[in-house]
């Protein structure tokens, strides 16, 4: 199988992304990007939680980002550019999405909570703390 023979992934010679592959891989590339856009923009003008906003925003600056770089590497190997276009592309790239992705998952799991409690610690507390008057 052509798949798991290191030398076909680390060949300098762009994959052919005509056909229904290359159609699939454009259309996810394509989608990622709109995604990434999409998501932001709901996150920033739909939410009233800021941790949900920062969840969104994390999310979608990856889906952007790689997104964009999916759609170059995707000119690239249709362009048939023997370096940029290569093969070893496709797989770092998708093991940099799982990478940035496990960190947006860490950030979910382990830092939200602690931030929701030290906010809840913090209004807890300033409610004993004195305020501006304010004018009337």
């Amino acid at each position: 199988m052509n798949l798991l023979n290191p030398l076909h992934w680390f060949t300098l010679m762009p994959p052919e992304v005509s056909g229904f592959a290359g159609k699939a891989v454009f259309v996810v590339f394509l989608a990622m990007f709109i995604l990434g856009i999409v998501g932001r923009i709901v996150a920033f003008h739909r939410t009233e939680d800021r941790y949900i906003r920062l969840i969104g925003s994390r999310l979608g600056a990856l889906c952007t980002t790689m997104g964009i770089l999916g759609l170059i590497l995707f000119f690239f190997s249709f362009e048939g550019v023997q370096l940029f276009g290569a093969r070893f592309w496709y797989p770092m790239w998708l093991l940099t999405v799982l990478v940035w992705g496990l960190f947006i998952g860490r950030f979910i799991k382990r830092d939200i909570p602690a931030m929701r409690e030290v906010d809840l610690h913090k209004k807890a507390n300033a409610r004993y703390l004195p305020r501006k008057k304010r004018k009337r």
